[in-house]
Formats: structure tokens, C-alpha cells, sequence
């Protein structure tokens, strides 16, 4: 299920989209987070995988946004 997390557009908003503030969207994107625990995953490695698919997206965004500019 995809959330809309405001805290993590927010910690992006106004920066250069450097380590920095992607590191507080994953964060915020973590932060959001309530998996359940299977035999799929354990709660702690879905809550990392959400900060790290969080970064993955903005960067590409990013270099979309870039090479249509």
C-alpha cells in the first residue's frame, strides 16, 4: 500500500536534494512505516527497505527532473 508521507516531501522541500535531506526523507519515510512480520521479512529489514526505496524514488525523480529542464 503506498502512503503519502508529508514529513518526508517536507524534509526535501527548499534543499538541494543532497545526502542530507535525503537521509531525513528516509527517515520520515522509516518513521511512517507499520509492516508486519513474516516469513517474508522481519519488521526491521521492511521498515529499512521503505527508507531505501524512498531514496531510490527521489533520486530518480530527481534525474528526471533534471534531464527535462
Amino acid at each position: 500500500m503506498a502512503l503519502l508521507v508529508e514529513a518526508a516531501g517536507k524534509a526535501l522541500v527548499g534543499t538541494r536534494v543532497d545526502d542530507a535531506a535525503l537521509d531525513a526523507m528516509a527517515a520520515a519515510a522509516r518513521a511512517a512505516c507499520a509492516p508486519i512480520n513474516d516469513k517474508r521479512g522481519t519488521i526491521e529489514f521492511r521498515t529499512h527497505v521503505a527508507g531505501v526505496l524512498a531514496k531510490r524514488a527521489a533520486k530518480v525523480a530527481l534525474e528526471r527532473a533534471r534531464s527535462r529542464a
